[in-house]
């Protein structure tokens, strides 16, 4: 009890709360000054002094670390669940929770903020420890590899009337739905569409945008001319940019989606290599492409140079913003409307939590489909959410669409994961002229199937 007294003078409620969430390493590493400082300390102590202060600190640490966990749980442990929130989120989070708890008077939200850069070390070491949270709003593509470890504990409950598994986008709900549970209810769901400047549409004679690969070839080169390109393709950058987009033209034209890896098909895999590929070497998509980033294609669409390319509605509302011309359509495929990956992000329930049902009714609320419009600033992952004025306007109406009829969940295989460097940088070669788009497809059919 003595002990307890003395840490909680040097403890305050806040943190308190850090410790839960923290290791010892991370706050040294987070203030280069208190390691500095330490190092300074050490040169003056004797070996004994310095040996016995180490024992004596760490024995500190280690009941601080246990009394800041019990001081979190105690008192609420029946009625408290702790959310982990990303930063985006938080505000209007705070909004939500007031309303939930004058709903539900009898449980209290404890919110913590988190960062997209953060969020997946955090939430894999506090269910790797079971020392988890009650909720955390996590990507949708981690989903399956913590089901593969016993992680997560099933919401196949909370589908049904009130959330019905047809109010998703196509395949949402199957790809987190494992050996007949599902494990993740989507609040977030985003696309690709095509991002075009009208005005160099209607000054180089074109009326509407692309609708197939063959309209999007022809445009393209009717629009290279001076210092405007066709299109560009991230070359550079998260490689994982690049590969989702020639696997959208891939998915179009016969691969499929298996167990959350992709099961390529040689001729959609050579189609999509020489759409990206081709495009580069006999130059209706720019050579700067090897240079550019997506924030780069999106600078140089700003400015007028380059003429459409596939994105998301963040680069849509960027130029929105600036003034810029901007239309949007839904992705070409080989004969219409091509198939383009939705990505996003849910509410999971740790197997640990120790307030399940308390925890569900909190993914329940936020899962009404005004909660969920609130939430997301790219699109819901409800169709009948879909309907707030902030997703209709013209330029994203496109999106809408493509995410109800054209789109299927992205792989969330770990294994394909893994394979995503390996696929980038043969479309690189492709486009470097150093393999045929027949060999990269033989080469990357390979490399999904190990």
């Amino acid at each position: 009890m003595c002990a307890l007294k003395s840490i909680g003078r040097l403890l305050s409620i806040t943190s308190v709360r850090k410790e839960c969430l923290t290791s010892c390493n991370d706050r040294i590493h987070a203030d280069p000054s208190t390691e500095h400082s330490i190092n300074g300390a050490k040169m003056a102590m004797m070996p004994r002094t310095r040996a016995f202060l180490g024992v004596v600190v760490a024995a500190v640490l280690a009941l601080a670390g246990t009394t800041a966990y019990n001081v979190v749980e105690s008192g609420t442990r029946d009625n408290t669940v702790a959310w982990w929130v990303p930063d985006w989120d938080h505000k209007k989070a705070v909004e939500l929770v007031k309303e939930f708890e004058q709903q539900h008077p009898e449980i209290v939200v404890d919110l913590v903020q988190t960062t997209g850069d953060t969020v997946a070390n955090r939430t894999s070491v506090a269910l790797d420890s079971g020392n988890a949270p009650d909720v955390i709003t996590e990507s949708l593509a981690r989903v399956r590899s913590y089901v593969s470890k016993g992680q997560l504990a099933s919401v196949s409950d909370l589908y049904g009337t009130d959330i019905p598994t047809a109010d998703f986008a196509p395949g949402l709900i199957d790809s987190l739905t494992f050996d007949g549970s599902t494990y993740a209810v989507p609040y977030r769901w985003a696309t690709n569409a095509l991002i075009y400047n009208p005005r160099l549409f209607e000054a180089a004679g074109i009326d509407s945008p692309p609708r197939t690969w063959a309209d999007f070839e022809r445009d393209a080169k009717r629009l290279t001319k001076g210092n405007v390109v066709g299109t560009a393709w991230p070359m550079q950058g998260d490689p994982n940019d690049l590969t989702l987009r020639f696997l959208d033209f891939a998915l179009s034209d016969g691969t499929k989606i298996t167990n959350g890896s992709p099961r390529f098909t040689r001729q959609s895999a050579e189609a999509a290599l020489h759409l990206i590929g081709g495009s580069i070497r006999e130059g209706w998509a720019g050579k700067s492409s090897f240079e550019l980033d997506n924030t780069g294609i999106r600078e140089l669409f700003l400015q007028g140079r380059i003429a459409m390319y596939p994105a998301g509605v963040f680069d849509v509302d960027t130029a929105v913003d600036q003034g810029a011309d901007v239309a949007t359509a839904l992705l070409p495929g080989p004969d219409g409307p091509g198939t383009a990956q939705g990505v996003g992000w849910g509410y999971i329930v740790p197997k640990a939590s120790r307030h399940k049902e308390a925890a569900k009714q909190l993914v329940s609320f936020l899962a009404q489909p005004k909660n969920m419009a609130e939430l997301t600033v790219t699109f819901p992952a409800r169709t009948s959410a879909s309907a707030d004025a902030k997703f209709t306007t013209p330029q994203r109406r496109p999106y809408a669409d493509q995410l109800a009829r054209h789109s299927l969940p992205a792989p969330n295989n770990p294994q394909w994961t893994a394979t995503v460097q390996a696929v980038h940088d043969k479309i690189q070669e492709v486009a470097l002229g150093r393999i045929t788009p027949a060999q990269g497809a033989v080469q990357i059919q390979k490399l999904a199937a190990r």
